[in-house]
């Protein structure tokens, strides 16, 4: 039988995890966040929220500043 899993609009993901709906969009695009595509909708799974709420997404950015300062 198969398993049912819930799903979250990106709003109601947004509003659980306290970021943007643009947030979510840019980390599903990114591949921080897995969603599904039910016809024209976008679902996050729940499971994949509360995983992002307890272990949050990728790594922090180290490395140079992204303007060029020249040191003479």
């Amino acid at each position: 039988m198969a398993e049912l899993i819930a799903l979250k609009s990106l709003q109601e993901a947004a509003d659980l995890l306290g970021v943007s709906v643009f947030t979510i969009r840019r980390l599903i695009k990114a591949g921080e966040i897995r969603a599904v595509h039910v016809g024209a909708r976008v679902l996050v799974p729940a499971a994949e929220i509360e995983r992002v709420a307890n272990h949050g997404v990728g790594v922090a950015r180290v490395g140079k500043p992204r303007t060029s300062a020249k040191v003479r």
